[in-house]
């Protein structure tokens, strides 16, 4: 295979690829970063992506490889939604953490003159880049696989290699909003049933480089039925200087409860968070996105600026626990502990406890208020038993002892010694004067 490079500038890159026995494959690719990558996906030389192509119509599945369980599935590929924003997990198809990648099989149900194929993705990091290589199919060779053993090259199982993609830029920094578009300027790029995507990851200097594909169109230069919109909303609800999106997209049921009992909570919540939570020259997420997930298992989860609550869960504590669950969650958008790099290591108990000290002392009533066992309790058993002991400490020793913890936290600078710094005491004496408490009701 011959490749030649035509033409690169900042907006996009052209790539033809020659074989043998055809005219040449054209790939173009293009890349957004800062303000210009938005949720329209709109570039200057790749065309945005399509809700009435090929691909809407098609099957995908995983052939190789696995999902990564914080992604969405496949059918984000074709569903004609797109991300909203540079960390959205569930809106966006990638392989599992740490792994090499894999391959996805595209079923356009019957042969077809393929025009052209685009692909799309979206990450602060070395998630945005695509790499992989494209092979086609009509499924009539001899020797058709449309599930190639790992370690099998396609083009052994009836595949036709079309093209090698790889935007990953040769300097600065790898994040950003990509298009690609392939295809054949002499005519039809491919006539096949099957197309497969060969995915590589982008880096493996950690477990993160599998990209964040969020669509994949195929043009036949025919027009399909739009995908059936899932019926809930995307909202978004404003509070001072700051941004909240509700996403309820695949639990429509909760819609009504999102917008009338949990939103007002946030947008009055929110800065309030912000405001217990301070520290030397940080300034809290402005924008945070809460969505609610239909098959999701647990509770709920916060990435980054993201908060995924389990729809399910939800909607069996629409009268108990959902909305504190919720606030807790926001207590995570506001720490941003995790951003702090070759600092000490954060004690989990007391990141969840900061969380449900807030959540169960400060926002629930006194009534729900919980009380440890202190027979079988430790403040190292997180969530609200740790909660519970800062409040302890709190009301009896220092304040101010939730907020030195937490810029100490968020600053990598957490040390069991900040304990007795603060109140004169061990966290191991503190808890022995609490548990006292505990016994004597």
């Amino acid at each position: 295979m011959k490749h030649s490079l035509l033409l690169v500038t900042a907006a996009a890159l052209v790539l033809l690829v020659t074989t043998s026995s055809r005219a040449e494959v054209k790939v173009v690719w293009d890349r957004n970063s800062g303000d210009a990558a938005t949720a329209q996906f709109k570039f200057k030389s790749v065309p945005s992506p399509s809700k009435t192509d090929a691909a809407t119509a098609a099957k995908f599945s995983i052939v190789q490889g696995r999902r990564d369980p914080n992604g969405g599935d496949v059918d984000v590929l074709n569903d004609g939604r797109l991300p909203g924003e540079e960390d959205q997990p569930d809106a966006n198809f990638f392989f599992a953490a740490g792994s090499e990648g894999g391959r996805l099989l595209v079923d356009l149900g019957d042969v077809t003159e393929v025009k052209q194929v685009s692909t799309y993705s979206w990450h602060a990091n070395t998630r945005g880049p695509q790499v992989y290589k494209l092979y086609a199919a009509d499924g009539s060779a001899k020797d058709f696989s449309a599930k190639p053993a790992a370690g099998t090259s396609p083009e052994k199982a009836g595949w036709k290699l079309l093209a090698s993609v790889d935007t990953r830029p040769k300097d600065g920094e790898p994040g950003g909003q990509y298009g690609v578009a392939i295809s054949d300027p002499a005519g039809a790029l491919a006539k096949c049933r099957y197309l497969l995507f060969d995915v590589s990851r982008t880096e493996d200097s950690d477990p993160f480089g599998n990209t964040f594909l969020s669509e994949i169109d195929v043009s036949d230069g025919k027009e399909y039925a739009a995908p059936e919109v899932k019926k809930g909303s995307v909202t978004t609800a404003r509070s001072g200087d700051y941004e909240i999106v509700f996403d309820t997209t695949e639990t429509p049921e909760l819609t009504d409860w999102v917008n009338t009992k949990l939103r007002p909570v946030c947008v009055q919540w929110y800065p309030k968070l912000v405001a217990m939570l301070p520290s030397e020259g940080y300034k809290a997420p402005t924008r945070f996105t809460i969505s609610f997930r239909k098959n999701m298992q647990g509770v709920a989860g916060t990435s980054g600026t993201r908060i995924v609550c389990a729809g399910a869960w939800i909607k069996r504590n629409l009268e108990g626990e959902a909305i504190g669950a919720v606030v807790h969650e926001m207590v995570h958008v506001v720490q941003q502990y995790g951003r702090t790099r070759g600092g000490n290591r954060n004690p989990g108990w007391l990141v969840e406890g900061v969380a449900d000290y807030i959540r169960w002392f400060l926002y629930e009533p006194p009534s729900l208020r919980p009380r440890p066992n202190p027979a079988r309790a430790k403040y190292t058993d997180s969530y609200r038993t740790t909660g519970a002991f800062l409040n302890y400490v709190v009301e009896i020793h220092d304040k101010e002892i939730v907020k030195k913890f937490n810029a100490a936290m968020r600053q990598g600078k957490y040390a069991p010694e900040l304990w007795k710094t603060y109140t004169g005491k061990t966290v191991d004496e503190l808890w022995a004067e609490y548990a006292k408490t505990l016994q004597k009701g």
